[in-house]
Formats: C-alpha cells, sequence, structure tokens
C-alpha cells in the first residue's frame, strides 16, 4: 500500500541522515476531461441478461449472444483527471459496461504504465454504468462467465484497453488550473426498490456529486446514483448506455454551455430505474426511450437545486489508495456443510418462486446452486479502493450491493473522527456479482441468486472494505486485510484480425427524407456506410444553410446522442452469412420531429441531415420541414 510504503521510506532515510526528509507538497490543483466513442462494432453481444429465451441475430462480432442491430446513444468512455502533483492525484473513468472485471483494470493499469512510466493502481477508479446494453466479449474466464458475457473476443478487448489508455491521456492532456466543490441531490423519482423479498419498499435516493469548475465556468459533474442500467432488454439487440446515459444528457442539456456529466452507478442491487409521470406527448419512439428522458429530467431537476448549495474548496485534500484482499469459502468462514461449493457457486435457488413475505426463509437454498468448478473457478481475490477529494471521502464496491448493505458501509466509515461526507462507487474497479445482507440473502430471490460466494458474501466485503479504509487513514495495524498481488491481465495471444467487408455503393443515399415532417412523425434518412468493424456514422441534424443546430448546452444534435436512434442492415444478410468480401451496409438514422420529454430543441422550419462516414465523408440529405 503506498502510504505504508512511503511511511517506511521516510522512517529508514531518517535512521542514515540528520535531516528532516522532505514530504512532496501539492501544488495548485489542476483537472482534466475527455470523452472517446467506444471502439464497439455495432453487431455485438451484449451482457448480462443471458443469451436465454431470445431471437437469435447471428452477426460477425457476437457468439453466443444474439448480435445488437441498433444503437440509441453511442456507449462511451469519459474520464476526469485531478492533479495537485504526482503523489496528489485520482483520475475517474467511467465505462459504459455491465460491470468491471479486476483483469480488465489490470490490462490498463500496464498499459497506462507502458504509455506513461507511472503506476496507476493508486490513481484510477474506474466504475461502470452497469447498462446492460452495453459489450460483452472482454472477459476471458470461461465457465459461468461466457453466460454472462460472451466469449472472449481478444482484437476487440485489445481495442477497448487502448480506447481507456487513450481517454485518460487525452484527460491529462487537458489539464488546466480548476475548482472543485461538493453537493448533495436527491432524485428521489428517478428510482424504485425491485426487491420484494425484504418486504420494504425501501429506497436511498442520496446522490453525491462533484462539481469542477475551470475559467470561472462549471465544466463538468460526477455524480454517484443507485440504479440499475436495465430500461432495455437483450431483445432489443440495442447497443446504448441506457438510463444513465440518458440521465448525462438530459443533465448536461440544463446548462448553456458543455458541461461533462459523469454518472457512475452505486448500490444499484435492488435499484430499478423509476417510472416518472410523462406529461407531454410527441413522435412515437421504441419502448423505454420515453422513460429513460423522464428519468433524466428527474435527475436533472434534482442536480440543478443541488448546484445552488455547491461548498467550493480552496485546497482540496486528493488522494486513493487500493486494496485487494482474499475471498473464498473458507476465509469467509462458513460451517461445514452450508454453502458447500470450493469454487463459488450461483444461482442459489432459482428455481424457486418468488415470495414477497420477508419473514419466509428458504431453507436448503445454499444446497440448490450452480457451481463454479476448478477448472474456472469465481475470483477467489478482489480489488477495492478508497481515497479523498476535498472533505469527501470515496470508496469502491466491486460488483452491485444492495442498499441495506451499503448503508452499513457508509454509516461505520461515517463513524470515523473526520468525515463528513462519503461518496460510493459500485461496479468498480472488479466485479463479484451481488451482495447482500445475510439474513435477506436466505430470503431468496434474484439478487441473492447473483452472489459468487453465498449468504456471507455480502457482509465479509463490507467488513474489508471498511477495514481497508481504515488501513489507508493508518487507524488501525494490517489485520486481515492483506495485499495478494494483482491477478494477471487477460491475455490477448495470437489471433487473426478482423477483416472489415468492402462496402458496396459506398456514400448513396438508401432512403430520402421526405419533404414534410409534423409534430408526431419520425425524420428518416439512410445511407450506404461501412462495416460496423470501422465505427458507426454519425448523423448530424442541420438548418438549411449547412449549420448545425445546437442544444441549449452549445453541442450539436447528433446521433451519437439520444435524440436519435440508429438501425443497421446489411445486403447479403448477415443470417445469410457471416463472412462476405463485399457487404452493403445501410445505416438508417430516426429523428423524432417531437419529444414528450423537454431537453432538445423544438424543430420548427427547414432543416437537413448530415451524415459522416467512418472514412470523414459526408453525404448530405434532401432539404425537409418541420411544422410543430
Amino acid at each position: 500500500m503506498r502510504f505504508h510504503r512511503v511511511l517506511y521510506a521516510v522512517v529508514a532515510a531518517s535512521l542514515f541522515s540528520c535531516t528532516e526528509p522532505e514530504s512532496p507538497e501539492p501544488g495548485e490543483l489542476q483537472a482534466g476531461i475527455a470523452r472517446i466513442r467506444m471502439p464497439v462494432p455495432l453487431g455485438i453481444g451484449t451482457t448480462g441478461y443471458g443469451p436465454f429465451g431470445v431471437t437469435p441475430n447471428p452477426t460477425p462480432f457476437a457468439d453466443i449472444y444474439p448480435g445488437t442491430k441498433r444503437i440509441h446513444g453511442h456507449p462511451a468512455f469519459e474520464a476526469v483527471a485531478l492533479s495537485r502533483g504526482e503523489d496528489f492525484e485520482v483520475v475517474f473513468l467511467r465505462s459504459d459496461t455491465v460491470g468491471v472485471f479486476q483483469q480488465f483494470r489490470r490490462g490498463l493499469v500496464l498499459e497506462l504504465k507502458d504509455r506513461t512510466g507511472r503506476d496507476f493502481d493508486d490513481i484510477l477508479m474506474l466504475g461502470a454504468t452497469h447498462t446492460h446494453s452495453g459489450p460483452g466479449r472482454v472477459i476471458d474466464s470461461g465457465g459461468p462467465f461466457v453466460f454472462i458475457a460472451d466469449t472472449f473476443f481478444p482484437e476487440f478487448y485489445e481495442r477497448m484497453v487502448d480506447a481507456m489508455a487513450d481517454v485518460v491521456e487525452a484527460a491529462y492532456a487537458d489539464l488546466a488550473p480548476a475548482r472543485l466543490g461538493h453537493a448533495v441531490a436527491f432524485p428521489s423519482e428517478a428510482h424504485n426498490d425491485r426487491r420484494c423479498e425484504d418486504g420494504l419498499d425501501y429506497t436511498n435516493s442520496t446522490a453525491p456529486l462533484l462539481a469542477l469548475e475551470r475559467d470561472g465556468h462549471l465544466e463538468a459533474l460526477l455524480l454517484s446514483f443507485a440504479i440499475h442500467g436495465t430500461v432495455l432488454g437483450i431483445g432489443d439487440y440495442t447497443l446504448s448506455p441506457d438510463v444513465h446515459g440518458a440521465i448525462e444528457e438530459l443533465v448536461e442539456g440544463r446548462f448553456d454551455h458543455p458541461v461533462e456529466v459523469l454518472v457512475f452507478n452505486s448500490w444499484g442491487a435492488d435499484m430499478s430505474p423509476g417510472n416518472p409521470e410523462i406529461e407531454g406527448t410527441g413522435a412515437p419512439q421504441p419502448g423505454g426511450y420515453d422513460r429513460m428522458e423522464a428519468i433524466g429530467a428527474v435527475v436533472a431537476d434534482a442536480v440543478e437545486e443541488a448546484l445552488l448549495d455547491v461548498r467550493w474548496w480552496d485546497d482540496p485534500a486528493l488522494f486513493m489508495e487500493t486494496h485487494r484482499f482474499r475471498i473464498d469459502r473458507e476465509v469467509i468462514g462458513y460451517e461445514p456443510g452450508v454453502f458447500p461449493y470450493d469454487y463459488g457457486a450461483v444461482y442459489c435457488g432459482s428455481s424457486t418462486e418468488a415470495d414477497c413475505d420477508p419473514s419466509t426463509i428458504e431453507e436448503g437454498i445454499d444446497q440448490a446452486c450452480i457451481s463454479f468448478t476448478e477448472e474456472f473457478p469465481a475470483p477467489n481475490q478482489t480489488v477495492v479502493s478508497v481515497g479523498q477529494v476535498g472533505d469527501v471521502h470515496f470508496v469502491t464496491w466491486p460488483g452491485e450491493p444492495g442498499t441495506l448493505l451499503a448503508e452499513q458501509v457508509l454509516q461505520a466509515i461515517e463513524a470515523r473522527a473526520g468525515v463528513s461526507e462519503v461518496m460510493f462507487f459500485g461496479y468498480a474497479q472488479d466485479y463479484n456479482g451481488y451482495a447482500i445482507l445475510e439474513e435477506d440473502w436466505w430470503q431468496g430471490g434474484y439478487e441473492a441468486s447473483g452472489a459468487l460466494w453465498g449468504p456471507k458474501q455480502g457482509e465479509y466485503m463490507r467488513d474489508r472494505l471498511v477495514e481497508a479504509f481504515d488501513v489507508t487513514h493508518q487507524e488501525i495495524p494490517l489485520v486481515r486485510l492483506f495485499d495478494p498481488p494483482p491477478v494477471p491481465a487477460f491475455e490477448v495471444g495470437d489471433y487473426t484480425p478482423f477483416q472489415a467487408a468492402t462496402p458496396v455503393a459506398l456514400g448513396e443515399v438508401v432512403v430520402e427524407v421526405q419533404d414534410a415532417y409534423g409534430p408526431t412523425d419520425v425524420i428518416t434518412f439512410a445511407v450506404a456506410g461501412h462495416d460496423p468493424w470501422l465505427g458507426a456514422p454519425v448523423a448530424t441534424l442541420a438548418h438549411d444553410d449547412g449549420t448545425p443546430v445546437l442544444r441549449s448546452n452549445g453541442l450539436p444534435v447528433d446521433s451519437d446522442g439520444y435524440a436519435f436512434w440508429v438501425d443497421l442492415t446489411t445486403d447479403p444478410a448477415y443470417h445469410q452469412t457471416l463472412s462476405a468480401p463485399e457487404r452493403a451496409f445501410h445505416w438508417t438514422f430516426h429523428l423524432p420531429a417531437t419529444r414528450a420529454v423537454p431537453g432538445y430543441p423544438l424543430l420548427d422550419g427547414s432543416y437537413r441531415l448530415v451524415a459522416r462516414l467512418a472514412d470523414g465523408t459526408e453525404v448530405q440529405s434532401a432539404l425537409f420541414t418541420v411544422d410543430p
């Protein structure tokens, strides 16, 4: 652990020197912001639901899971780097994935070490939005993990690691003098308690945020909020940040200048997306889109209110420390015969019927699990980080904790001397499935079935995380917590690079816009583009003079956001042949003329769409009018 190594070095130096050792002093706060499109090909399978009970959609990029065929909000990596010098840094990196696996993070840490010569293990906080519409195929753990995230795709994994390293480097390249502040929002209508087994119908809607100013302007917000990223289902065949992306976009739309919003998930295990009332009407959108925007509007309202009470720091504390600890049946301390799986197990009691009576104990569900094997075991160690930004302490949780369990972590840390506020980042640094209180686990249900190490996993991890906090702040000696070496990154090995098909009729307009649209119409435009391996094209809404239509924050209305949805069809179709040297790729852009939830410009006048293909070629639509 970094601080202990520094302490030992200081003590050793003092034994052989008459002079007082010099400790590094923090400098002026600087912050950098970056966002990079995820290098994900449309057609890849998603992650989290399991590839069962849905019609297959074969593509060259999917294996067990059905391939995707639509984009709604292009998945992205977003980073904010905070620095007061090399010994005082934290990088927050948000990923549109279902979770973070420690091997994936390790690959990024090693890539950054190769590029910069620095070890980011005690700097990088990598958290996932937990969208189930993010890409799979980046986990090389085999066994049951294949059914969680599809088979490993080494070239895609390598591209993902490179892109994450790119966004971190871009954030560092953007460093400039900054000011940090803190506030707390309470968007209670944005989520609901989905776990009936505990019988509580209870939510904790606390959403702490960090505000970042540069040159007197608010430029970024980091928000931690508990909400399952599951408005869309596997049967939607859609790549999307899901509800988190909608929250970010609707919050960003409340400003008159660009503000990068990063929404991290916290204790989302038992928190489903909410169902806010939608009062307006608009053009029809696919199922769930209006709901996501309504949730985003609720959070945006709460954030606007919270920003009225930001507490700014002049010289904020800035550090993070990463710990690893063992997790297995032996160290958790099961009695003989209880949860008898040496390599972990999942889906315990999954065949039992739902019972929402909290007094019901599902006897024997620990004996009815799907076991991991010696060849493909559940992880036997995991990663957590603890740190501080200004007066706010933060902790990470490697997976999906329930609300009551997370509250116990917060209560224990808030009881420590000198602690006033705590941010909780779930789905971060690693992934160990669900975690709930032991008493709650024995009531069964979906959340209980997703714990990799059984009924005691949640409380064991709670204790280790609190212990990690104490060790970092040197309140207790190193006892149960210990730091095994990091697990190796996934091995890429040799692979045959994917060969993109030669596009047919590149740049041709396949479907032209109509002359005029009314308020309940959807504007549709299709062009022949490139193989999705080379990236999806981007359509921008433009005025009749060619200048882009801007959102309230000054950014263009384009198809990488939630204003559009984008479909792909191919000729020959993938189900006819997965491998073809030439293929037509028809990219269709859909833009609702009006929306039920305010947040995008009201169209009234003459416009065109401009599609930018993967090679930079631009294809313009004819002019069309919109009468609101």
